[in-house]
């Protein structure tokens, strides 16, 4: 352990997206509070920290036949930076930091973080099967998991993953992501072409985990009035074009992607999640920020944060399988403006409460202390 703290190694395959955000806010924060950190991605990968020691991993995820050369570098990176804890994100760096060779003879404890365990990732089920069989494997080579949420959590333990688990939530700049005054709403929706239609925002890339081929028809059948579905993201959208002949360009507007999400926050009447899959969407945790109402899938973590416990509601959560449940939810808001305004009041007091980052990195370094007392007692 270093004199200033722990040196932590930060491992991912990941280069866009929420586990991106994350891993920035993680790494800045352990830097803030004197840990010496190194990342381990692609050369792909967008941002670079102030203060973390960034190292070239060769990885790809459709690219199976350089996952040996990736182990390789992997050993080479721990015996030069000697972590006290490395921290692998998502699946691919999950299972490649675990596999039998990698840390062979290297006595470092290893904390594992899905984002979303990837069997969802897989309708079929064997592929899905096999994806589970494989987290149960690496188990075995895993101090500690760490989760956005509970039911995250308990999910790992359900596929069979028994390792001790910490739930952090997520971070949010909560100075950048914050409610903006009316002067600064009003400039936003000018900027972005937004008149007094009710603005409903969808924000994350055109997949199949998000959703957007089932909201699509759902909006299109339903046609709801004054109301405009703001699609934010980059992706293809053949299909959902095909899917809504009469509202595509209409009631239905695909903006493409944006490297800064605080405008469409600013200007949105309210955020709808339809992924079907997700551990406490990042999207969902900048809305509340933001002071905008959310109405999401029953999916993992957005009724942890916006209707669990004993603050009032800051949104609503529908069945998986109810898209015109969905649709109907932004409805409702847009029908009953004290509704929509006191949930948008309740997400800022839940986002002050749960996704501070300097919170979220306090939670995670105790998970980490943990994770190198757990391996120095089974060491003796």
């Amino acid at each position: 352990m270093s004199a200033a703290g722990l040196t932590v190694l930060h491992v991912s395959e990941v280069t866009w997206g929420g586990v991106v955000t994350l891993v920035d806010h993680f790494t800045a924060e352990q830097v803030t509070a004197g840990h010496d950190v190194h990342l381990l991605v692609p050369d792909s990968y967008p941002t670079d920290v102030d203060g973390v020691v960034r190292h070239s991993w060769p990885v790809r995820r459709a690219r199976p036949d350089g996952y040996p050369r990736a182990i390789r570098e992997l050993r080479r990176v721990v015996r030069e930076v000697r972590p006290d804890v490395i921290h692998l994100h998502s699946f691919v760096a999950g299972q490649l930091g675990r596999a039998p060779l990698a840390l062979r003879g290297l006595d470092v404890p290893v904390v594992y973080q899905a984002h979303a365990w990837s069997d969802r990732l897989f309708p079929r089920a064997p592929a899905a099967a096999a994806v589970r069989l494989a987290e149960r494997a690496a188990a075995r080579r895993t101090d500690r998991l760490v989760t956005n949420c509970q039911a995250e959590l308990d999910r790992g333990h359900e596929i069979g993953v028994q390792v001790p688990g910490d739930v952090l939530s997520v971070a949010v700049d909560l100075d950048h992501l914050r409610p903006p005054t009316d002067a600064e709403r009003q400039a936003a929706r000018s900027t972005l072409g937004i008149g007094d239609e009710f603005a409903v925002l969808v924000l994350g890339r055109i997949a199949w985990q998000k959703g957007q081929d089932l909201l699509v028809p759902a909006w299109e059948a339903r046609r709801p009035e004054g109301m405009v579905l703001y699609l934010v993201g980059p992706g293809d959208t053949e299909q959902l074009r095909t899917a809504a002949p009469t509202t595509w360009d209409d009631s239905i507007r695909f903006m493409g992607g944006t490297h800064d999400v605080r405008p469409w926050h600013w200007a949105a009447d309210a955020l709808l999640l339809s992924s079907r899959y997700e551990t406490v969407a990042l999207v969902v945790a900048e809305a509340m920020a933001c002071q905008v109402p959310v109405v999401a899938t029953d999916v993992d973590g957005p009724a942890e944060v916006m209707i669990d416990g004993s603050e009032p509601p800051a949104g609503a959560v529908v069945p998986l399988d109810r898209f015109d449940l969905l649709v109907e939810g932004v409805e409702q808001l847009r029908d009953d403006p004290e509704l929509a305004r006191a949930q948008g009041l309740a997400g800022v007091d839940r986002a002050r409460a749960r996704f501070a980052p300097d919170l979220v990195a306090a939670r995670l370094e105790a998970a980490y202390r943990a994770a190198i007392s757990d391996r120095g007692r089974n060491r003796a």
